[in-house]
């Protein structure tokens, strides 16, 4: 790792190392070299409830920043990100979580949240960033004082990042509802669940709110979608994105929806998403994963408590759509083989096919490894209710 942040390989452990090779074999070398880079192109969503994908092009022209059109869904645009750059250590240091470096060194501002420690900073110290085994991430000027730390609020303005993308979430598109940063293979989600004008929709694991969000823009104002959280905080930043972008059609409530079909007997749904936690391993850019085998099986584990819920409450005839942002077996097609025969569900398929196919000839279902594609890893599979 040089100063720019940047590794030609993922960093992981021994133990999920064995993981992904299961999945992987020989490959794996190439699919921990795709995930410590960003896709070449960066996706947004575009809320066609207010704004077309011509306006979010011109506009982020007039910022002077290249992007297009994307050629597989009509509501995405992209942005390229470039090659990664070397960032010196210039001023003083801040230290901040995996989570956040991740963010800056894609051009995002720094938060205070995102602060583990700092040498003794002061509003308009140039400082440069690091992540908690010391790669540089960017550099910036502070807002923030050491002595007098905040829980909210940006922290840092960032100048030079590893990668070159705007500051999407101070743009006047992103303020007022336009666009929403979403990546391509969780839009073909939505998509792939396709929902129509007049149905009960059920995300059962909604927050942050892009899915649901999504499923409200493609129905328009004639559907119903209940979205479910079990995180109070989690809940309220939902709450605000479903404001932001102008949504009516859905429904919040906080619940641990691996019991929805208890606690609401009556609800039946057409299509229910269950996009539930996972280890995320296919986000990119990674600086280095720490997850564990332990951790995947639990999460496994965890998804199919979900899954079953929604089976329970689909209609006959209806729709469960199941998705990771992941790459293991375990949480892919170990969780498809455990609804096939546990659940009464079956596979159908799915348009738009934008991933590869399934490990182990399964049935129809989306891998989008990242070696392969450029996306963040992810997996979708589809079923209907016999």
């Amino acid at each position: 790792m040089g100063a720019a942040g940047f590794t030609p390989e993922l960093e992981v452990g021994a133990g999920l190392e064995a993981v992904l090779r299961r999945a992987y074999g020989g490959r794996l070398g190439a699919v921990l070299r795709a995930l410590a880079r960003p896709p070449s192109e960066y996706a947004l969503r575009v809320n066609t409830l207010r704004s077309s994908a011509e306006e979010v092009v011109a506009e982020f022209a007039a910022m002077g920043v290249g992007c297009r059109r994307s050629s597989v869904l009509d509501e995405a645009v992209v942005i390229c990100p470039g090659e990664p750059r070397t960032v010196e250590r210039r001023g003083k240091m801040v230290v901040v979580d995996k989570f956040a470096a991740e963010s800056v060194m894609l051009g995002s501002k720094l938060y205070e949240p995102g602060i583990l420690r700092s040498e003794r900073v002061e509003p308009g110290d140039e400082v440069f960033m690091v992540d908690p085994r010391g790669h540089v991430v960017g550099t910036g000027i502070a807002r923030f004082s050491s002595a007098r730390r905040h829980t909210t609020g940006i922290a840092v303005d960032t100048r030079e990042s590893v990668y070159r993308l705007p500051p999407i979430r101070e743009s006047r598109l992103f303020e007022e509802g336009k666009i929403q940063e979403q990546s391509l293979p969780a839009m073909v989600t939505a998509r792939v669940l396709d929902p129509q004008p007049g149905e009960v929709i059920v995300d059962l694991c909604a927050a942050p709110g892009n899915k649901c969000t999504h499923i409200a823009q493609l129905q328009g104002d004639a559907g119903l979608i209940y979205a479910f959280e079990h995180s109070p905080k989690r809940m309220g930043r939902m709450r605000g994105e479903i404001r932001r972008l102008g949504i009516r059609s859905i429904r919040t409530a906080q619940r641990d929806s691996r019991y929805i079909d208890v606690d609401l007997p009556d609800l039946r749904a057409d299509r229910v998403l269950v996009d539930p936690p996972c280890t995320a391993l296919g986000v990119r850019p990674k600086l280095y994963e720490e997850t564990d085998p332990a951790e995947v099986g639990s999460c496994a584990a965890y998804q199919k408590q979900f899954l079953r819920a929604a089976s329970r409450m689909v209609k006959s005839g209806g729709t469960v759509v199941y998705s990771t942002c992941t790459l293991t077996l375990e949480e892919g097609e170990e969780v498809v083989a455990y609804a096939l025969e546990e659940l009464g569900l079956e596979l159908d398929g799915q348009a738009p096919v934008v991933g590869g196919p399934g490990i182990g000839g399964i049935g129809p279902v989306q891998r989008f490894d990242p070696d392969l594609i450029e996306t963040p890893g992810y997996f979708i599979a589809k079923f209907v209710r016999t």
